[in-house]
């Protein structure tokens, strides 16, 4: 009786490989589906992110102050975006005459010294694109103060390239700033009850990792801009304002940023000699370390570290697929996944 049962038996475990055999395969087409479909929508999918980045520094800020002060979150969240606005405003109409201003001199002095290192390059005897003693055009001037993705990593598409998608990302961060509480409300609603605690689990440790990796950098690229600024204008070198916004600004994208700002210091600095430029050099590279051990580990102790090779590895990816845009979101983006993933296979925040 045992051998007329083995057959049946191994037709339930022919037929139990072959449903796990097909649920893999319709995962696997669920995946390439989706990752499809995200590559076809990546540009609205930035904008979106970037929308969401804006509103978790909103919404730090709001908690921030709701610390502070004995008041409301709506009262809070219009305090927060009416002295941000202001901040902006004041900025512009304080320092954007002195900005232009400088721009103007930085361009005239870069223009002479990427001309002068051109041609003692052709007296070496080394080809340079162009005939001898050409004018530098702005669009060079340009590629030097941030030089193009596509130079560095190649481009095979660009994202939020208007300023309508420009415009929709700041909504997107207001309102979503403005009640977040609403819209993770709206996606519980979308989950199922046996996966509802766990997704939300782990969306609430992401949002609270991106919040303080924003207020560090924001931290951070401020410091960063002041201080270049500081010495740089001590130093009287051509458009310290500018080059000090500057690399405050690229400071925002890890590792690859300081490599960038230095490139348009180093050559504003040499119209002083070769002197002016080791001074600078040594001096940058001083503040980029005290930012990069000190700093920065204070700031962002609540956040994800992620190694060096791994940041420049996603910065690269992004900035070949996506352009600009993707390499200013790929630091966010990586630890925003990181969180994810290492939540989803430890089930454990703690251990993120």
């Amino acid at each position: 009786m045992a051998e007329a049962e083995q057959p049946n038996d191994r037709s339930v475990d022919c037929g139990e490989c072959m449903r796990s055999r097909l649920r893999l395969l319709l995962i696997a087409v669920a995946l390439a589906s989706g990752a499809f479909l995200a590559w076809q929508a990546a540009g609205t999918l930035l904008m979106i992110f970037g929308g969401l980045l804006l509103a978790a520094l909103l919404d730090a800020a709001t908690r921030g102050l709701q610390h502070l002060l004995p008041l409301g979150r709506g009262v809070c969240f219009a305090i927060v975006c009416t002295l941000s606005i202001s901040v902006i405003l004041m900025g512009i109409a304080w320092g954007g005459y002195t900005i232009v201003q400088q721009w103007d001199e930085l361009h005239d002095v870069l223009t002479n010294q990427l001309k002068n290192i051109g041609d003692r390059l052709a007296d070496m005897g080394v080809q340079t694109p162009g005939p001898r003693g050409r004018r530098i055009t702005d669009e060079q001037i340009a590629s030097i103060l941030l030089p193009d993705p596509a130079g560095l990593f190649g481009q095979a598409r660009s994202a939020l390239g208007t300023a309508g998608d420009f415009l929709l990302t700041l909504f997107i961060g207001f309102f979503v700033g403005l009640n977040p509480a609403a819209y993770r409300r709206g996606l519980e609603s979308l989950l199922p009850l046996n996966r509802r605690h766990f997704v939300l689990d782990v969306v609430d440790h992401m949002a609270e990792r991106l919040r303080w990796w924003l207020v560090g950098q924001v931290v951070t690229v401020l410091v960063v801009a002041l201080s270049i600024a500081l010495v740089l204008m001590a130093l009287g070198t051509p458009g310290a304002l500018v080059l000090g916004l500057l690399a405050g600004f690229l400071n925002f994208i890890p590792y690859l940023g300081a490599f960038i700002g230095v490139v348009p210091i180093a050559i504003a600095a040499s119209s002083q000699g070769s002197a002016m430029v080791v001074w600078v050099m040594a001096i940058y590279l001083s503040i980029q370390i005290i930012e990069g051990y000190v700093l920065t580990p204070l700031i962002q102790r609540r956040t994800v570290h992620i190694q060096p090779a791994h940041a420049l590895g996603m910065q690269m990816l992004m900035g070949t697929l996506f352009g600009a845009v993707g390499i200013a979101l790929a630091a966010p983006l990586q630890a925003a996944l990181r969180v994810a993933i290492m939540r989803a296979s430890a089930g454990d925040a703690d251990q993120v």
